[in-house]
């Protein structure tokens, strides 16, 4: 019990929400005694608004960040407070809310500067402060700033590592997940389509959780430092990236194996109970690392794999029927499969047992930096991005529109702290239309319940103290959850606004009401604006991810073409190509579970859509079973009509993502698959049947040699087969989504043609 507290609470979400809550509360300690209210308030809020900015990232950064953001709440404030009430507020104001927007086009670090400078913003106006009030007011925001950087510092130094630990943990948690749904598969009323379903929105959050740790290792030098930790968590993320992508290129005919060994049904329920302990193997050493804990294994993998070896053995001796030879190949696969999964949880386990991890990682991952996804904060970036063309420009363009009017009305009709409804705007408006539906329900729900929950507490609590200590425990709990549940954060974030002006003013009744009717209106102009202003519906940025996705996949088969032809070590080019692949397939999932929660009519050929992502994903873990074969295997030369065949699919993979990124069918190129290339192809599948059919109804052999040569002729065969008929399909759904497309296109266009015999009969009359 304690363990599962400790491992819900020793999170980096708690501790952020700590840093905020002790960087708020000092002010208020230190000023009140003499009765600086104000000071106090303003140095709480400068260190709260700072805070958006204090993501996961080496020191360097980390303090710069926080600087920048420090020093862009009160410049906002003052510009924006020594302007009000002049003919040249509105131009200012403006220009200061796009300005903002748009520097996320520089990142993740730049988007929470942006958060940041908006909310400052959306409160510069909240006080009427002028002269000397003013530069107090600005001088106190700023102070409360660096307070928030110097506690985060201190937090920083306190436990350096434990956000790299802490997402190392997250990442074998999925990783795990991931597994699991493998297992599943060899149910025999197993739902494959949804099982598919959850393994892609896995790899949305794996491929997340994955770039965080590579900013974090390589930012923090943990490749070339000398700390036993770093080197754990290098090893331990390189080994769970193999073990997900020897993962997703293995597939296997369960229903095909299952009838193989019907008569042996024991032989599949034993792998089933394998491949379900793999997943809780790591799921149990992600416990362990996150809690610190010695580990202790469980299951015993290597016997349970050396007892499917003697029972296929076995099966190979006993059973006469024809297949035999197919079956005991195909479940010789899954054998390899998870011999392979097995040595690389050894890695994880040894990672956690020796005490003293000696292990040199510096040659092994010298090119970890090429990794990552750079960021270049150029004056070509921001400009390119402006035009309409541009995500971030329109939702630049909307926010500031959407705000100045939430601006106007609260001026019009004179609200008490008219402020939430920027701040609403603000907080929940979004670049796509079905997270800002989202997060608007939310927070208004969330406010609703907040605000009742603060009133009942008040009608029955009438201790000052107690309402001061009950203030801290909703504002730690509010930020704790508003980063894993928007909506329990809300209302405890509600809880504690209304429960400090509860202490501060005895018609808090008056503000709890006055801050739902705020929300509501903010919420609902976030929600308008997102829908009639320039809205960005997710059917259209999806074909994007489609076509980069297949693009990715096609430079991922190229780079296997190459490995297969001249042997050798793994390179970076083929290394970068796997990554893209699937960090693209994990996009395209990400839009389209974006786009399914946009209105039915926003949901242009979701079916379609879905079935080409699927097909890519597919298509992805076949290409990179050849690929994790050519890497373990000792191959043979690759043949003629091995090559023939991967350039027909890379030429119907070019083909597709021309029909993807062309709107209109006639701009399209001539036929890349030629008469020529079509028959060769043919020719070449012919032969790798027939040599396939060959292999098969040879004689099985004891002699590692000869079963090696088969497996390979057999299995690659196979998968280049399969390969080869998804690249054909993806053609065709890529063909019709275009045809289709273009159909719709024609089919909104309004046709302001105007028959001339209109004029001539109004001409006759008039004559």
């Amino acid at each position: 019990m304690l363990t599962k507290a400790r491992k819900y609470t020793d999170n980096s979400h708690l501790g952020d929400s700590l840093k905020i809550t002790i960087s708020a509360v000092i002010p208020f300690l230190v000023l009140m005694p003499y009765k600086e209210f104000n000071w106090a308030f303003a140095a709480a809020m400068g260190a709260m608004l700072t805070a958006p900015v204090d993501i996961p990232s080496n020191l360097k950064d980390k303090v710069v960040g926080l600087f920048v953001g420090a020093f862009t709440v009160p410049a906002v404030t003052l510009v924006l407070s020594l302007t009000n009430n002049h003919w040249y507020f509105y131009p200012i104001f403006i220009f200061i809310l796009f300005s903002l927007s748009m520097i996320s086009v520089y990142g993740h670090r730049a988007n929470m500067l942006s958060f940041t400078g908006l909310l400052a913003a959306s409160l510069g106006l909240a006080h009427n402060y002028e002269g000397n009030a003013l530069l107090m007011h600005c001088l106190m925001l700023l102070l409360g700033g660096l307070l928030y950087l110097l506690v985060a510092v201190i937090f920083y130094f306190i436990r350096p590592r434990r956000y790299g630990v802490l997402q190392t943990s997250e990442c074998m948690t999925l990783t795990a997940d991931y597994l699991k749904y493998r297992a599943m598969l060899w149910s025999e009323k197993a739902d494959t389509q949804k099982i598919v379903e959850e393994q892609l929105k896995i790899q949305v959050s794996l491929n997340e959780v994955h770039e965080n740790l590579r900013e974090f290792l390589v930012r923090n030098k943990a490749n070339s430092s000398n700390s036993s930790n770093n080197r754990r968590l290098l090893v331990a993320f390189s080994t769970l990236v193999e073990i997900l992508e020897i993962a997703a290129s293995t597939s296997f005919d369960h229903k095909k194996l299952r009838e193989y060994f019907k008569d042996r049904i024991d032989i599949i329920e034993d792998y089933q109970k394998l491949a379900q302990d793999f997943s809780l193997t790591i799921q149990e050493l992600g416990e362990a690392l996150n809690m610190g804990l010695k580990y202790q294994p469980k299951y015993k993998l290597d016997q349970q794999i050396e007892l499917l070896q003697n029972k296929l053995s076995e099966f190979s001796t006993e059973n006469t029927s024809e297949n035999k030879m197919e079956a005991v190949l195909m479940y010789s696969n899954v054998l390899h499969y998870a011999q392979s999964q097995i040595a690389k949880i050894h890695i994880l386990e040894k990672i956690l047992i020796e005490k003293a991890f000696t292990t040199d990682v510096k040659e092994k991952f010298k090119d970890l930096e090429k990794f990552l996804t750079p960021v270049h904060y150029r004056w070509e970036t921001l400009r390119e991005n402006l035009n309409f063309t541009s995500t971030i420009f329109r939702h630049a363009t909307r926010l500031t529109l959407t705000i100045l009017v939430g601006f106007i009305i609260g001026k019009a009709f004179a609200l008490l702290n008219a402020y939430w409804i920027l701040l609403t705007i603000v907080v929940i408006m979004r670049p796509g239309f079905g997270l800002t539906k989202q997060r608007a329900f939310e927070r208004v729900i969330g406010t609703v319940i907040g605000g009742l929950l603060a009133l009942g507490l008040l009608l029955f609590i009438d201790n000052v103290s107690v309402i001061a200590y009950l203030t801290i425990f909703t504002m730690i709990i509010g930020y704790w959850f508003s980063h894993t549940d928007y909506k329990v954060g809300v209302t405890f974030i509600t809880m504690y606004v209304v429960l400090i002006y509860a202490i501060l003013t005895p018609n808090f009744m008056d503000l709890l009401l006055y801050r739902i009717v705020d929300t509501v209106i903010g919420a609902v102009l976030a929600f308008g604006a997102n829908y009639l202003l320039w809205p960005s519906w997710e059917f259209l940025n999806v074909n994007t991810h489609l076509s980069k996705s297949v693009k990715a996949n096609k430079d991922y088969v190229k780079e296997i073409t190459l490995l297969y032809n001249e042997k050798g070590e793994v390179t970076l080019p083929y290394k970068l190509a796997r990554k893209y692949a699937f960090i693209e397939i994990g996009n395209l999932m990400a839009s389209f579970q974006r786009m399914i929660q946009e209105p039915k009519s926003k949901q242009t050929l979701r079916s379609e859509i879905y079935e080409l992502a699927v097909l890519n994903h597919t298509f992805l873990s076949t290409a990179a079973s050849i690929g994790i074969y050519v890497q373990h295997k000792h191959t043979t030369k690759a043949s003629e009509a091995f090559n023939i065949v991967m350039d027909y699919i890379d030429k119907n993979l070019d083909m597709s993502v021309e029909y993807l990124e062309q709107y209109n069918v006639a701009n399209l190129h001539e036929n890349l698959v030629t008469d020529s290339i079509l028959a060769s192809y043919n020719v070449s599948l012919e032969y790798l049947k027939n040599l396939r059919e060959y292999e098969l109804k040879k004689k099985y052999s004891d002699d590692e040699e000869i079963k090696n040569l088969m497996e390979e002729s057999i299995l690659v065969i196979e998968q280049l087969m399969w390969l080869a008929q998804l690249s054909e399909k993806i053609l065709k759904i890529s063909t019709n989504i275009s045809n289709k497309r273009k159909e719709l296109n024609d089919s909104t266009k309004i046709n302001l043609h105007i028959p001339t015999t209109l004029f001539n009969k109004r001409k006759t009359k008039l004559q």
